[in-house]
């Protein structure tokens, strides 16, 4: 009923509109031929049958500058109603009259490219939005939909553009995503072995963002595939000094870069990060833990504090294993091992803008598009998928 609804307000407006002068002559005998027109179309839409009724308001309401808003209404209808097709012929519709405004025709482009994005036609939808772009009324929006084309189709290079662009004239909705573009960069060109052009991506990415935690992991990486692993080391060590939550991804590098050594040295390594604060210890223990790295005697020196700082852990452990603070080594192991399997069977990281969760980290939002939006979830959150949309 809320269709037909709409229907009526922009059929009768538009029919108010057209007729409101009270023409006569030939004028005259039209509105009884429209208003049979329009309730054949209003009888296909209550009987749920919308190709008919579209057919039929697309002969009855002429496009020019006095009707083109019921044409607009009815496409952006059919558009959020997820009717993607229906809204592009009626957006081509209006594209195909001569008699057009410029206004009205650059609305129209807008909409149609809006429909092309939706139906996921990004090639239809660029070509419109290229030519909104250079100077039209509409550039910013348009330089923010070419953004999200090129992110979609892993364009870098040209989203780059198109973001130097939109900072030219407007301020962007993600303002770190050229320093992600880079550094998307640098990992294909790492892929292909080309350190130099890496490194290259990765400057462009620090002169857009300083201190970007992106950059210095993939240096590490770099740095892991030329077998340096005590630059990786630091480079790793740095991220995490500026970027506690990247604890994760850098544990296993620094692991990496370590493998091969003795304990004492791995010992060495992560006495850096074992801090006096409570807090810390236990982020690490976890962070260890998500990363796989359960076995290592460093978690089993901070899993008590991690026991105390959770307190759901806290207490089922109390119930079954008495004083946390009083577990043996091999206690402590056996938990942080059931721990692990516990948490790689389930969504470990959540986007803080949508609520997407994931088992993997990424650094764009795979839901909402954001950029740096995602962290890891509660230790025993075990049903973050219930927070999805």
């Amino acid at each position: 009923m809320l269709i037909a609804a709409l229907f009526v307000a922009a059929a009768a407006g538009w029919l108010f509109g057209r007729y409101r002068s009270g023409a006569g002559g030939a004028r005259a005998s039209e509105p009884n031929k429209l208003s049979e027109e329009y309730f054949r179309g209003l009888g296909f839409l209550l009987d749920e049958e919308p190709d008919k009724a579209l057919e039929v308001f697309l002969r009855m309401v002429d496009v020019d500058n006095d009707t083109v808003e019921t044409h607009f209404a009815l496409g952006n209808l059919y558009r959020r109603r997820g009717e993607v097709e229906r809204a592009i012929r009626v957006h081509e519709n209006i594209m195909a009259r001569p008699s057009l405004s410029d206004e009205h025709r650059l609305h129209a482009m807008f909409a149609l490219g809006e429909d092309y994005f939706r139906a996921g036609l990004f090639d239809r939808a660029e070509r419109l939005f290229l030519q909104l772009a250079d100077g039209s009324g509409r550039h910013v929006q348009a330089l923010r939909y070419l953004l999200r084309i090129y992110e979609q189709q892993r364009d870098w290079e040209q989203a780059i553009v198109a973001h130097r662009k939109l900072v030219a004239v407007a301020s962007p909705e993600h303002p770190t995503a050229i320093a992600h573009y880079h550094c998307e960069l640098a990992e294909q060109m790492r892929a292909k072995g080309d350190f130099t052009g890496a490194r290259e991506q990765l400057h462009l990415a620090r002169d857009a963002q300083r201190n970007f935690p992106r950059g210095a992991l993939i240096r590490a990486d770099i740095a892991l595939d030329m077998n340096q692993p005590e630059l990786a080391a630091l480079l790793c060590q740095r991220a995490v000094e500026l970027h506690p939550k990247l604890l994760t991804l850098a544990l296993p590098r620094v692991m990496r870069a370590m493998r091969g050594t003795d304990a004492g040295e791995i010992e060495r390594r992560f006495r850096v990060w074992i801090r006096p604060d409570p807090v810390a210890r236990a982020e690490l223990a976890y962070a260890a833990i998500v990363a796989g790295l359960e076995q290592e005697s460093f978690v089993r020196e901070c899993l008590p504090d991690l026991l105390r700082e959770d307190p759901t852990l806290g207490e089922i452990v109390s119930a079954t294993s008495g004083d946390p603070s009083h577990l043996t080594a091999e206690q402590c192991t056996a938990l942080a091992t059931a721990l692990g399997r516990i948490l790689r069977r389930t969504q470990r990281y959540r986007c803080v803008d949508c609520g997407f969760a994931s088992a993997a980290h990424f650094w764009q939002c795979p839901g909402c598009r954001s950029w740096d939006a995602f962290a890891p979830v509660a230790l025993l959150d075990l049903t973050p998928g219930m927070h999805r949309r």
